[in-house]
Formats: structure tokens, sequence, C-alpha cells
């Protein structure tokens, strides 16, 4: 049976009990041991990950921890042990912490007190005693009775909550020394805000190593990931002994959630996995489930296996607990084309291309809640405007770039609400200076920099908004909330002006900086591609980039849109090329069938020495090539999805 660090493939399902939906004859009602058993058989999954205890706080299995839903027919939690334990697949549970709303109604107590006074109705205190009252001893008794090999611990760091509760405020008055006085730091603008929500993720993180280093005591197999933890809704140094990182993609834009989240996650440099669903929820703005078409799926998991990754889809259980067959039987499509796929990505590394800053001080001070993924929109759209400009992207933050900032050739600082922490701008104006490329996108980035000696001048925001952006003096699109550029040396890429005839000012330019270079985009980028992509977004990036240094592997032609991955697996270069090609982000249009291939995609690879050969994979193709001054081009035909160059030397 595999670990999670070997596991690449695999398929959760969950339903949230509460006894509402289970039904009179109970959960397991409809439980049939032969599908099960098929599932494992059709699909091969390495694991599954299946309900025990949802939001709601209705343990689904017959527990002796005092959560039990009111009736069952059969234990089903001990069927699905017994199919997968024989079928040698990894069974683990999806289990919600930090939001348990059972809990909190019976221990109110226990509840997150709220600045205005009232108990939240579902996060629980990360001080107070649900850790030790039900959380570890649940937990433990999966992997004691039930012999679990892990838990996928849902509804935690996005569950949690600043907490004003007396004990809490008793514990931060006594560890920092500041005195609150009786007023309550609720707001941005009161005295020790932030100080007070970090004292309330240092003590979700205690939570965290709690409970796992005391399941790992006990069991040290059982295996755990608290579900967006240390990703891109807690862009953090890894603080805990979790066995892997995880997280369940956005359901409205899979694809370029998958694209963003997983290069956050894949910088960690830990075992990692992400989950796709296999619906969207919401249509039209109202609410609704619509089953998506497979081929969705499998472009969203190509998104995540072209990084290295493991990919999991979720697929919903009944209300009883049976597994939606009719779904699952879809999904063999999806199990072909990733063991086809598995030995030339999973737990490949990422070749250090362009790197894009996603920031941990920028983050804490923009976000409401303690940890979301809400105001990443910007820096998604970021992300995938430089994938589909067709250049390998990497994901840091502040502490997987120190010490490495001279490892890129390119690093790009997206448009920030509150600004960077003195040294890092240092240290990323150094990192110009002694020779790398440095891309700042964003008004208030542009002016951040200006202001600590990058060798430009920005300009205030439009006041008037809406401007006409144009590049070559023949393109034009439009620009909202711009600064303007002046500086004495270097090369204008696009200008901005109040309409075509009137006298332009400089939006974006490359500048020499030492031994190296700046390039500066002063407009909020990032959000313009995210919310109305405009063809010269893209036509900008690459003309900026394309001053800053020479990739890898360029796309120099093609019919589409294809991601490039410059990916070593095995001490080989493994070119990842994903067909990006589709309605991703359409708020219109919920399923798509026909996702029309990338054509004609040519490479050129920068290679010193002549490949023996350039392999397609996973059909072992055999591809043409020339090779002239360093440069090998290769033209591949057709990317339905997904195809890998394999580099033999």
């Amino acid at each position: 049976m595999k670990r999670r660090s070997e596991s690449y493939f695999g398929l959760h399902f969950d339903f949230h009990a509460s006894p509402a939906g289970a039904g009179e004859a109970g959960v397991g009602a409809t439980l049939k041991e032969e599908e099960l058993r098929e599932i494992c058989e059709l699909l091969h999954p390495d694991f599954l990950q299946i309900d025990c205890k949802g939001h709601p706080g209705w343990a689904s299995y017959p527990t002796s921890c005092g959560n039990a839903m009111p009736k069952f027919a059969l234990d089903p939690l001990a069927l699905w042990r017994k199919v997968t334990k024989e079928e040698d697949v990894a069974l683990y549970m999806h289990y919600s912490g930090v939001i348990d709303r059972k809990f909190v109604s019976e221990h109110p107590e226990e509840a997150v007190l709220n600045a205005d006074g009232t108990r939240d109705a579902e996060a629980t205190r990360t001080l107070g005693h649900y850790v030790d009252k039900l959380l570890i001893p649940q937990l433990s008794e999966l992997a004691g009775k039930y012999g679990v090999n892990g838990a996928w611990v849902d509804g935690d760091c996005w569950g949690s909550k600043a907490d004003f509760d007396p004990e809490t405020i008793a514990a931060f008055e006594k560890e920092t020394g500041i005195s609150l006085g009786g007023k309550l730091p609720a707001n941005p603008g009161d005295a020790y805000y932030g100080e007070y929500r970090e004292f309330c993720r240092e003590l979700f993180r205690r939570y965290v190593r709690h409970f796992v280093d005391a399941l790992h005591e006990k069991y040290p197999d059982f295996q755990v990931a608290s579900n967006w933890s240390y990703t891109d809704h807690m862009p953090e140094k890894v603080s805990s002994n979790v066995d892997f990182i995880s997280g369940d993609l956005n359901p409205w834009d899979s694809f370029n959630s998958a694209r963003y989240a997983g290069r956050a996650i894949a910088s960690q440099g830990h075992t990692w996995d992400l989950m796709s669903w296999n619906f969207r929820s919401v249509l039209a703005g109202m609410p609704g489930s619509v089953v998506k078409h497979p081929d969705q799926i499998i472009q969203e998991a190509a998104a995540v296996i072209a990084l290295g990754g493991g990919f999991q889809n979720y697929i919903t259980q009944y209300p009883d607990g049976s597994p939606r067959m009719e779904q699952i039987r879809r999904m063999k499509p999806l199990e072909e084309f990733m063991r086809a796929r598995e030995p030339y990505c999973f737990r490949g590394k990422l070749l250090h291309q362009v790197c894009l800053l996603l920031s941990t001080e920028d983050r804490e001070h923009e976000s409401a809640s303690l940890y979301t993924r809400n105001g990443c929109e910007k820096i998604m759209g970021l992300t995938s405007l430089l994938c589909d400009a067709g250049h390998s992207l990497e994901i840091a933050e502040e502490h997987t770039l120190e010490g490495h900032y001279d490892e890129y050739p390119v690093i790009v600082v997206p448009e920030l609400y509150y600004g960077l922490k003195p040294e890092t701008v240092k240290d990323l104006l150094m990192y110009a200076e002694n020779g790398g490329s440095l891309l700042l996108v964003g008004a208030n980035t542009a002016k951040l920099f200006a202001s600590a000696g990058a060798p430009f001048k920005a300009g205030e925001k439009h006041s008037g908004g809406m401007e006409v952006f144009t590049m070559n003096g023949e393109d034009f699109g439009t620009v909202y909330d711009a600064a303007g550029l002046a500086f004495e040396k270097g090369e204008i890429i696009a200008e901005k002006a109040a309409n075509a005839r009137s006298e332009k000012a400089p939006l974006a330019a490359i500048m020499p900086y030492g031994k190296g270079k700046i390039a500066a985009a002063a407009f909020d980028l990032g959000t313009a591609y995210q919310n109305y992509a405009e063809y010269l977004h893209l036509d900008l990036v690459k003309e900026l980039l394309g001053g800053l240094y020479m990739p890898l592997v360029t796309v120099e032609s093609a019919e589409g849109t294809p991601e490039i991955v410059d990916l070593e697996k095995n001490g080989r270069l493994m070119i990842q090329i994903v067909n990006a090609n589709g309605n991703h982000k359409s708020t219109n249009i919920a399923t798509e069938k026909n996702i029309l291939p990338c054509r004609d995609v040519a490479l050129a690879i920068r290679l010193s020495e002549k490949p023996a050969s350039l392999v397609l994979q996973p059909e072992g193709k055999e591809l043409p090539f020339t090779y002239e001054k360093g440069v090998a081009r290769v033209v591949i035909g057709k990317v339905p999805m997904h195809e890998i160059v394999e580099v033999i030397k």
C-alpha cells in the first residue's frame, strides 16, 4: 500500500453528513461492497479519501466519540477499509478540523468569540479544548480501530478566525507584554491590530503542530495534511510535521486555480497534491450542481501533474454515504491519461526560469481573514498571463527566495496591496544590481521601488481612471488607474494617453540597473488580465520578458495557447506542454466538451550539446528536429491536453 509521498492519483468522496439528509434507513443503506471493489479495480487509484466528519460535525461512521449520525444500516467505514485493504489501496479520511458546527452548538464556550460579542456558528477556538476533547481522540480512533492510513483535515487554516475570547486576549497580553486596555484590535485602524492577528495565526500553527505530533507519537504511520496550510492561502514556511500538503481547487475557475496554487505549493519542496471538483456548484449566480465533462477534469489534472504534483478528483457521495457510481465510471479516461504520464512528470522538479513573488508580508496585511484565497485574484491573473505567454513559471514566497535570488534569471514582483519589508525590497534591488532581471508590476509596486532607489520615478495613479494603452503607436487597448514612468536611460515598451491623439507618457519600460535590468509596468496588469483580458496584455509581457532574459524553452509559434513547464526528472529535461485553451473563467459556460487542441507548436530549446533525440511522451514518438548554434528546434503537431518532450542526451 503506497504512502502519500508515493501516491500520484487518488479519488475523494465526501457528503458532509447531517441527519437531515441520511434518510430513514440510515447511513450505509445503499452501500455495496461490489461497487467499492469496482472503484478500485476500474480506476486503480493509489488512495481513496472518504467522508467521516464534515463541517456539520456529524460522524458518518458509528464512532464512540459522541458525534455519530443517529442511524446506521451498517458500519460504512469498516466496509470501505475491508475493500481498500484487500485491493491494496490506501484509505484517508475527510475530516473537518477547525470548522465543527455540532461541537460549537453543544459547547458554545469553545466557539470563536467575535468582536461584537457573539459566538461563531462554526469556527472552534484553536486555544480551546476542542482539539483534545474531540479532534485527537477521533482521529486516533480512526487510526487505531479502523487502521486508516491518514486524514485530509478540511476546514482548517481557512476556517480559523481571530478570537476575542477573554482567555485568548489574556494569552496575547501575557506573551507579547502588550496591554490592550479593554480595547479590542478588531479593525485595521485599531492599535495592535496586526499584532493580534499574527498571534491568532500563531495559535493556529500551534494547534496543527499539537494534533499532528500527538497522532504521530501514537500512530507513527498515520499521515496527515491540514487542508490549504502552507499553500497560497497560507504562504508560510512549513512549521509542522504534516506528511503532505494539499487543497481543493476553486471550482469556478479550476484550471487557473491549479496553475496558481500548484506553483505556490511546489516551491515548498514537500509532498503535495491538489484536488479538482468534478462539478460546478453555482450556475448564473444560482445554487445548483452540474457535472463537468471528463475532458475538463483531464485538463485540470494536466495543470497539476505538469508541475510534478499528485492529483485527486472529488465526487460527492450520496447522503447515505454510497458512491455516485454513474459519475465514477466516467473517470476511466482520466485514470488512463494520468497513468500514461506518470513516468514523465510525477515528483519532477521545476527548473528555475521566471519566478513570481507571492508575498507573505503583503498577503497578511491585505487579507480580511487570517488565511484565505480571497484577494489573490490579481496574482492568479498574473500567473495565468505569464503561463499563457509561454514562460515556464515558478511561484516563491520570501522564505523560499531567501538565499536563492541569484538562481532565477527573472523575478516578477506583482501588484502589491500593502508592500514588502524593507529588507526584501533591498534584496530584490541588490539581485538586479548584481546582474538579475526584475519585473515590477502595478502602480503601487512601481512607487514602492522608485522610492527605494530603482532607476525611475513613478507618478500618481491617473485620477480619471480609464486611459488608452498603446504599444508601437499602432495597437491600442484600455488601461485603468495607471501611473506614468520617468527615467533617464531605458527602452519604452508601452505608453498611456488620454486618447489616441493626445500626448503619451511611458507606461512600461526596461531600464539598466547596475549589472542587471529593471522593468516596470505601472498598472495592475494581473488584475486586468483576470478581469478583462486584452491581447495587448500578452504582447506586453512577451516584450518585457523578451528584453530581460533568454528562456530555456521558447514557443516560437503555435495555434492556440500552450503552457510550458520546464521540468527535470531523473536527470532528464521533460518539457511539459499543457493545452490552456478553453473558457475557464467564463460565468456563462458551466461545462464544455470540445476543448480545441493546440496545433503546430514550434519550440526552440537552448541546449549546450545536440541531443541524441527528442521524444514525444507518452507516445514514445521520436520527433524530427534541427540543431544549430546551441538551439534545437522542433514542431509538435498537436497537443490535445498534455504532451511531454523528453530530451535525451
